[in-house]
């Protein structure tokens, strides 16, 4: 098993990076929602992309320690690297979390932050993690912590949406679409009355890339997570209707898995401003569109 080294390298002296420089990014958990999308924008950039997924091969597990030896020789041949490997889904996964979520999400920490210490690099956390009650949260916490011992930066993600295989780790809008095609109605598992911030994954990979070429800017104004999010408030009820009209039943049960409302902080609309409205991403998801 790998450990962390506890020595704090928050000053590493990285090179800086310009606009027009090509990259080698390894990006780890590259067949999720946002991985995806964001390999598919740096490639779009011209930049050196490595992807990194369990789905691609056994080999990509980074709970296995076995595997790290041949992770280390990549991520030493990179430039950036996106931490982006999680085993996490939506609120119906959250809300059935069980000590081998904690213990598999906690191996998959301890053996990639075992191998970042002194590479600019950006894990993706959650506006979720001051839940202490939360294991979600609780994780993606400590996951910030190792962050700031090894010099990264931190990325508070606020419910990111986009095209994605339904599942039982399906997220709220993708788990929405797909129940209303299948029966012509949404039954909704709490009130609706929670209120979210929802930003596409193509809004997303964009501010991730601005993040990283910004990264010794971020790092210099004592910056050290970043939130990235539409900065827009909406209810789960209106997302249900938005997609269903008239055909959405509500339960009276509240919603448990995030129990504080958090403010964003505004620091990424610096570098980055989200471009595609609530409205232009689920009529993209309804019909297959794209802009």
């Amino acid at each position: 098993m790998s450990y962390i080294h506890t020595m704090v390298v928050e000053g590493a002296d990285l090179p800086p990076t310009h606009e027009n420089d090509t990259l080698r990014v390894l990006v780890l958990g590259s067949s999720g929602v946002v991985g995806s999308s964001l390999v598919k924008h740096l490639r779009t950039l011209g930049h050196d992309v490595i992807e990194w997924d369990i789905l691609l091969s056994p080999m990509h597990d980074l709970s296995n320690s076995v595997n790290t030896l041949h992770l280390k020789r990549v991520i030493d041949d990179c430039d950036s690297v996106f931490f982006l490997a999680f085993d996490v889904g939506g609120s119906k996964y959250l809300a059935d979390t069980s000590t081998d979520f904690i213990n598999r999400n906690l191996l998959i920490m301890m053996n990639t932050f075992s191998l970042l210490e002194g590479k600019r690099f950006a894990f993706t956390s959650s506006q979720m993690s001051n839940m202490s009650e939360n294991s979600y949260g609780v994780l993606k916490l400590l996951g910030e912590h190792y962050t700031r011992h090894l010099g990264g930066l931190s990325v508070r993600f606020w419910n990111v949406y986009g095209p994605e295989e339904f599942s039982q780790k399906s997220h709220v809008i993708p788990d929405f679409i797909h129940n209303f095609k299948a029966t012509g109605k949404i039954n909704m598992m709490t009130t609706g009355a929670e209120e979210r911030q929802f930003l596409h994954t193509r809004d997303c990979a964009r501010a991730m890339t601005s993040l990283m070429m910004n990264f010794q800017q971020i790092k210099e104004d004592g910056r050290e997570y970043v939130d990235i999010t539409s900065f827009e408030w909406t209810t789960i009820k209106d997302i249900a209707t938005r997609i269903a009209g008239d055909s959405v039943t509500a339960s009276e049960r509240t919603d448990t898995t995030q129990t504080l409302k958090n403010e964003p902080n505004e620091y990424m609309l610096e570098f980055w401003q989200p471009e595609i409205s609530l409205e232009s991403g689920l009529e993209e998801l309804l019909h297959g569109s794209s802009d």
